[in-house]
């Protein structure tokens, strides 16, 4: 694999597949720190590029996934993780171990331990957090669409295991008739020190239900962590939503979707990115097949947005949520 500079300073977004790596965008933290003065309406000095101990690496894994077989898209999927470099946070598309192969989903949710004890090894590996959604059984003998995320052990704080089960279902892909809605939201820590930042879990159709992005931002949330298996053609649509829900909500935003061709023809056409709190898309994926996009975050331009810009505080009780 060819080596490419890792500083936020000199390259912003990178794709890493296993062609050796292609630079999607180039973008300094002075451009950022420009966009987001102006963005605020201050005058405020371009900050310096941040030391890397206070920016948080995310990686997005955008795969293509063989519908139906779950050992195979486990190994892809720490294939992709194992061979890029190294992150905070690593995340797998929505349901990246069977895909909506509905007749599967029974025996890939008897065994998710096993795809868990995987992904946790992987955790400990690269000394990160790792996140994605396959089916898992429910206390009352259903079946989830839960996103798991594993933190490495020895993590502080320390919360090995964090789930989240999609509780908006999609009927064009057979959801609700298969599937136990989930009804509650989840936030948690992800990263270390001063890089830290609290985030929301989400999955692919959430993202048309602001309400559920403004109820984590309300209570702290300042990076959204969704995964999706969002196909064609509303490929724009993914992008639009993803974008509403980070500036409406001045948070960053990460969106980890699947990419390719299904067994029954559908395409998934990728667009995984990374959202600043402006909106602004700072890193892309595009249609790369079996990439990773890596992009460095300064969690607080969130904080200093809503300091610089209150929106959240002017909510309307009995109007807005």
């Amino acid at each position: 694999m060819a080596k490419v500079p890792l500083s936020a300073a000199e390259t912003w977004g990178m794709v890493i597949g296993r062609d050796g790596v292609r630079v999607r965008t180039r973008r300094s933290w002075a451009v950022l720190a420009a966009q987001e003065a102006d963005c605020l309406c201050c005058a405020a000095t371009p900050s310096p590029t941040p030391p890397r101990e206070m920016t948080l690496r995310l990686a997005l894994v955008q795969m293509t996934v063989t519908d139906g077989a779950p050992d195979e898209n486990v190994a892809r999927a720490a294939a992709l993780v194992t061979a890029a470099p190294p992150a905070d946070v690593y995340l797998l598309p929505e349901l990246f171990t069977t895909g909506y192969a509905h007749d599967t989903w029974a025996d890939a949710a008897r065994g998710a331990a096993r795809t868990l004890d995987a992904l946790q090894q992987l955790a400990d590996a690269r000394d990160a957090w790792i996140g994605g959604s396959f089916v898992a059984a429910t206390a009352d003998g259903g079946i989830a669409n839960r996103m798991h995320l594993l933190s490495p052990r020895g993590a502080s704080p320390s919360s090995a295991l964090v789930t989240y089960d999609k509780a908006h279902l999609f009927p064009p892909m057979g959801e609700p008739e298969r599937l136990v809605a989930g009804t509650t939201r989840v936030r948690t820590r992800v990263g270390r020190g001063d890089a830290a930042a609290d985030a929301a879990l989400s999955i692919c159709f959430d993202l048309r239900f602001p309400e559920h992005y403004r109820r984590d931002a309300a209570d702290g949330a300042t990076l959204f962590l969704c995964v999706a298996e969002w196909p064609h053609p509303r490929g724009e649509t993914l992008r639009l939503l993803a974008r509403a829900r980070a500036a409406e909500n001045q948070a960053w935003l990460a969106l980890c979707n699947r990419v390719g061709a299904a067994a029954d023809g559908s395409t998934f056409p990728g667009g995984s990115c990374i959202v600043a709190p402006d909106g602004t898309v700072v890193a892309d994926a595009r249609d790369a097949a079996d990439v990773v996009l890596i992009a460095d975050v300064d969690v607080n331009v969130a904080l200093r947005a809503r300091a610089a810009f209150p929106v959240l505080p002017l909510r309307v009780p009995g109007v807005d949520v």
